[in-house]
């Protein structure tokens, strides 16, 4: 399953850990496959280091983590679907990863729950989603 993470669920599994930790520890260990954007993880680097202070080289061994378990793409298409601006970077790197789910906690985003076939869903609905699958196998 190919995974879009928003900025937002970045900062969460690095700085207060917890659900969206447990995801991003499934994606290093090859149970989902990340897709992400040079966008996107300037985003995180940005927000990392001027709003939670991090020094660079914390911000710098971070990104290169993800990096070594994330598809980069390079999206092709422009969108503009989302109310928020800012959201369509997170719709496009979806659209141009083929990815299956973006796991994200802005109501944005979640408002559209679909978008182009792509379900848009928070990590607890996600996780309790894959969970639930797994115990029935």
């Amino acid at each position: 399953m190919r995974i879009v993470l928003d900025t937002n669920i970045f900062i969460s599994a690095l700085i207060y850990r917890g659900r969206p930790e447990a995801l991003l520890q499934m994606i290093s260990l090859d149970i989902y496959s990340l897709t992400t954007s040079e966008e996107i993880l300037q985003e995180l680097e940005s927000v990392l280091l001027r709003k939670f202070g991090w020094p660079g080289h914390r911000a710098d061994a971070a990104l290169r983590s993800i990096r070594r378990v994330a598809e980069l793409v390079r999206p092709q298409v422009i969108v503009t679907d989302c109310e928020d601006p800012d959201d369509n970077r997170i719709l496009e790197a979806a659209v141009a990863g083929s990815a299956d789910v973006i796991v994200t906690g802005d109501k944005h985003l979640l408002r559209m729950h679909l978008f182009r076939g792509i379900e848009i869903l928070k990590v607890d609905a996600f996780l309790g989603r894959v969970e639930g699958l797994s115990h029935q196998e």
